[in-house]
Order: C-alpha cells, then structure tokens, then sequence
C-alpha cells in the first residue's frame, strides 16, 4: 500500500469577468469588471504518476466554474461572490482539500485612485 501524500498547490490567476455585482443599484445596472484568483490544495499522487488530466482538476472546468457563478448569480458584496467559488469547487472536485478565492473589484466606483477592492475566502474540507 501506498502511504505517500504528495500534495499540489494548483493556481489560476487572473480570471477577467464583467459582473453585475455591487450593492448599489447604479453599480449593479451599469456592471463592474473583475478579476478572480484561485488557489487550490489537494493530494494529487495519482495525477502525478498517471499523467492523466481525469485524475487530477482541470483548470479549465475551474474557470468555467467562475465564469457560471458570475453569469448565473448577482451578488451584492465581493465576500460572497468569493464564497460561492469557494463552495462550488470543493462540492464539485472531491480532491481538492482547500481552496482560496480571491475577488477584486477592479477601478471600485466611489474610491478615487484605488486600484481595487479584494475580498479572499478560505474553504476547506472539515
């Protein structure tokens, strides 16, 4: 028996999105541009030694992941539009161990020269 634990550290950085997320009313019309991180813990020994992309997460589904929430879902603050991501993902990859998620408000209206807004959620399995 293989009692090994090899752990990967999977990032995907830099997911671009317009969203209609924001409390205010004007802000939610008018949509907000983000841009959303994802960091992904999990044990993926058998990736490793198989080589296979069905036995590890592919990255690709993740984005797609993001992209469904932020079509499908209007949030109001950033802190649960990154916990929806959070949720999702450890639902839908049974690998994955923990996940963070970062969400910047890019440009965040009503805050002159700031560059954004982040709100980041830790989700992991108990």
């Amino acid at each position: 028996m293989d009692d090994r634990t090899e752990r990967v550290r999977l990032i995907v950085e830099g997911i671009e999105l317009d969203g209609p997320h924001g409390v205010d009313q004007e802000e939610r019309k008018r949509g907000n541009r983000f841009r959303v991180d994802v960091e992904i813990h999990a044990d993926l020994r058998t990736a490793i030694d198989s080589d296979r992309l069905e036995d590890t997460v592919d990255y690709s589904r993740v984005v797609e992941t993001v992209q469904e929430i932020n079509r499908l879902h209007k949030f109001n603050l950033i802190e649960s539009f990154a916990g929806a991501i959070s949720r999702r993902l450890l639902a839908q990859f049974p690998c994955i161990d923990e996940v963070r998620v970062s969400v910047r408000k890019l440009s965040p209206p009503g805050l002159e020269n700031t560059a954004c807004a982040v709100a980041e959620v830790h989700g992991h399995r108990t």
